[in-house]
C-alpha cells in the first residue's frame, strides 16, 4: 500500500501542491492526470523517494508502512520501478544488455534465471527480433519499449510510469495500457500508476484516477472524476461529459 500523509511541495515561494493524503490499495490501477506542470512527475518522483533539485517538502510518504524517504535506493529499487520522461541513453549497449540493468539489485540470480526473465520482457514489449542492436542504433518508439521492458523485468511491488505510451505508435499505445492493467489484476499486490494525458484514453482503461486541480490532488473514481465540476476546475475549460457509444464508459471533450 502507498500512504501520502500531508505531503506539501515548493519551489521557493511557488506551491506545486499542498496538504496532499491519500492512500493506494494493493492491485490498484490507477491514472495520474492534470495540466502540464501541475506536478505529476513531481509527485511520482517522491512516491520513488526522489526529491528534485530545488523542492522543498514536507510531509511523509510510506510504502507497506515504511518511510520511503528512510530506505536506501537498492531497497526502493526492490519495492519500486519508475519510468521517467526523457531519458537519454548514456552507454551504447545493446538492447538485452539495457533491459537486464532492470536486475542490478538482485544478487543471487543465476545467468540462467537472468537470461529467463530478459528473454521474456524482450518478448513482451516486441523487442526480441533486434535484441542485439546497439541502442544508439534504434529509434525512440523503440528505446521507450526497451525502457518499459526494464521496468517490468524488476517485478516491483510498485510501477510508476511518467507518461509510458511517449513516442509509442497508436496501435501499441493500447496494447501497452492492455500490458499495464493486466499486470496489476494478475498480482494483487501490484500497484500501477502512470501519468498520461489522453483522459479519454484513461478512462477507456482505468477507473481510479488521481487528478491535479489548481495546487490540489483529487483522489477518486472515474465516475466522480469525470464531472464538470470537477473537470473544468482542473482544465480551466469548458467540458462535455459523454459516454461513449461502443465503450460505455464515460469520456470528455473539451470545449
Amino acid at each position: 500500500m502507498i500512504e501520502v500523509k500531508n505531503l506539501c511541495a515548493y519551489y521557493g515561494k511557488n506551491c506545486v501542491f499542498k496538504n496532499v493524503s491519500f492512500k493506494i490499495e494493493d492491485g490498484s490501477f490507477v491514472a495520474l492526470c492534470g495540466k502540464n506542470g501541475a506536478g505529476k512527475s513531481t509527485l511520482l518522483s517522491l512516491i520513488d523517494g526522489i526529491v528534485p533539485e530545488g523542492l522543498s517538502i514536507d510531509g511523509e510518504i510510506f510504502i507497506d508502512g515504511k518511510n520511503i524517504f528512510s530506505l536506501k535506493r537498492k531497497e526502493i529499487a526492490k519495492k519500486i520501478s519508475f519510468l521517467v520522461q526523457n531519458e537519454k541513453p548514456v552507454w551504447n549497449m545493446t538492447v538485452k544488455q539495457f533491459v537486464q540493468t532492470g536486475l542490478y539489485s538482485f544478487e543471487s540470480m543465476s545467468k540462467m534465471q537472468i537470461d529467463s526473465l530478459v528473454n521474456k520482457a524482450l518478448e513482451k514489449f516486441g523487442l526480441s527480433s533486434f535484441s542485439d542492436k546497439l541502442i544508439f542504433n534504434i529509434s525512440g518508439g523503440e528505446f521507450q519499449k526497451c525502457r518499459l521492458a526494464r521496468s517490468f523485468i524488476q517485478s516491483s511491488d510498485v510501477l510508476l510510469f511518467d507518461e509510458p505510451s511517449e513516442n509509442l505508435d497508436l496501435p501499441f499505445q493500447s496494447q501497452l495500457m492492455t500490458i499495464l492493467k493486466n499486470f496489476s489484476e494478475e498480482d494483487s499486490k501490484k500497484i500501477v500508476i502512470f501519468s498520461i494525458h489522453d483522459l479519454n484514453v484513461a478512462s477507456t482503461f482505468c477507473e481510479d484516477f488521481i487528478l491535479f486541480s489548481k495546487n490540489d490532488v483529487v483522489v477518486n473514481s472515474r465516475e466522480k472524476i469525470f464531472t464538470k465540476e470537477v473537470l473544468e476546475k482542473a482544465y480551466d475549460s469548458k467540458v462535455k461529459i459523454f459516454v461513449h457509444p461502443m465503450l460505455d464508459v464515460l469520456q470528455v471533450l473539451f470545449l
